[in-house]
């Protein structure tokens, strides 16, 4: 036997293989769609598809895949379906849904800013590693999807009006007792002659038909004739329940609806009036998956 031969041949062969991999993965041209997978009340799964034009050719592993927000572990890679002769890469993401809850709360916390954090441990050829720490800072208001609004209603007949609703902007005041502490400045127009005195506002909050919290007025407040007096709302949210509301708005292709019942106590000229001044109902709807589609699209563009 020629071993010079054999080597050679050998050698051509590894030289071919290299080649091949280089130019497979220049003119690859890959193609990744991420897409909500299974849902319940725990878990979330994200599935990611990715296509190439041409097999690889190469071994790769993967150990480690994980997303945290706030610094707190949020998503995992739980499948990994990849073969060196196949053009297609099959992914499932398992995100946890309480742990997103928490970092949401963490990112409130931090004044709607945050980072995310994509780390990827693996190998190619089982001995060459694979490291990435890719860091995102976001910063998105989400608080201001949430505005309520109410009309003027009539009582007496007429004679008296309730003051309306004219906005409600929100801010983050912490947490107390394992729930969300929001303050609601709700704006509100007197459009009678004379001042209206609000003794007690309250509302019961809902998303998606659970309810998620409640809210009431700390003092009084008088709004003056034909004007505007902001009253502020302590507003309690129980995280518990967050995370299936958070189900409901996944299978719903990313829409929720957010009720707000408002219940006012107002005196005016000596008579004191308890009315439901609005069961005000709002769809927010958010496009997660596009965004992350979006980076993909990006990064791959990069």
């Amino acid at each position: 036997m020629n071993w010079k031969l054999l080597i050679l041949g050998a050698a051509l062969i590894i030289i071919s293989w290299i080649g091949y991999v280089a130019y497979a993965a220049m003119t690859a041209n890959p193609t990744v769609h991420a897409s909500w997978g299974y849902v319940d009340e725990k878990t979330t799964e994200i599935w990611v598809d990715a296509e190439l034009s041409k097999p690889l050719l190469v071994p790769v592993e993967v150990e480690n895949l994980s997303l945290n927000f706030m610094g707190i572990p949020v998503a995992r890679v739980a499948r990994f379906d990849y073969g060196a002769t196949r053009s297609n890469i099959n992914m499932a993401i398992v995100i946890d849904n309480e742990n997103l809850v928490r970092s949401l709360v963490a990112y409130l916390d931090n004044g709607q800013t945050g980072e995310v954090e994509f780390r990827l441990k693996g190998s190619l050829l089982k001995v060459i590693p694979i490291n990435a720490d890719i860091r995102q800072v976001i910063s998105e208001d989400i608080l201001a999807y949430l505005n309520f609004t109410a009309e003027s209603k009539e009582l007496a007949g007429g004679l008296v009006k309730s003051p309306a609703l004219v906005e409600t902007a929100f801010d983050w005041a912490g947490e107390q007792n394992g729930k969300a502490v929001l303050i609601a400045h709700m704006k509100f127009y007197n459009p009678n002659k004379y001042p209206v005195p609000i003794t007690k506002l309250s509302f019961d909050a809902y998303a998606n038909g659970i309810k998620i919290g409640y809210g009431e007025t700390e003092e009084t407040a008088v709004i003056p004739p034909g004007g505007y007096s902001t009253v502020d709302v302590r507003m309690y949210v129980d995280e518990s329940r967050l995370t299936k509301v958070w189900e409901i708005h996944v299978k719903n292709g990313e829409m929720s609806k957010v009720r707000a019942d408002i219940f006012m106590d107002i005196s005016v000229l000596n008579q004191r009036y308890s009315i439901r001044l609005a069961s005000y109902e709002q769809t927010v709807k958010t496009d997660i998956m596009g965004g992350l589609n979006s980076m993909l699209e990006n990064l791959l563009s990069g």
